[in-house]
């Protein structure tokens, strides 16, 4: 029977590239996306941004598990100075790998430790870990709205 790092972990593996529980991954949702399209940004952040975004976070929880709550080395959100093709798809690959960290991390994990204190105040690993998750769902669903407006306004 699996244990609940095992169910946390699948739930991530299918956030990403599997059959979700919100009805689609990261993976089909950024798929088509290119440059141009990741970067348009009304009013609201690009899917760059977000995509950038997502990989903060995940370094940030990364680094919780690993015992310290200090902050990426990098900015939130942040959008490289030129919006390439090449740029894109290095900020895709940087989301890729921020996931196999992620996921090493949490396989890594001890089951024991999820009921015990992040090194954030008033958070336990388990807390952090089901907020990672819902985080990401949130964002996704974000990407397929604005995909989705994307492809309507080019109708």
């Amino acid at each position: 029977m699996p244990n609940e790092v095992s169910r946390i972990l699948q739930l991530l593996t299918d956030l990403q590239h599997g059959e979700s529980w919100v009805g689609t991954s990261f993976k089909e949702a950024l798929q088509g996306v290119n440059a141009e399209a990741a970067s348009i940004s009304d009013n609201h952040n690009s899917i760059w941004q977000l995509v950038s975004h997502l990989i903060y976070w995940r370094t940030r929880v990364y680094n919780r598990l690993n015992g310290n709550n200090n902050p990426p080395p990098f900015m939130d959100f942040r959008l490289p100075e030129e919006l390439t093709e090449e740029t894109w798809k290095q900020t895709i690959h940087d989301f890729e790998l921020s996931y196999h960290t992620l996921r090493t991390a949490i396989h890594n994990f001890k089951e024991e430790n999820l009921s015990k204190p992040s090194p954030k105040e008033g958070q336990t690993f388990y807390q952090l870990l089901h907020g990672s998750l819902l985080h990401d769902a949130y964002h996704l669903g974000q990407i397929v709205l604005i995909k989705k407006n994307r492809l309507n306004a080019a109708i």
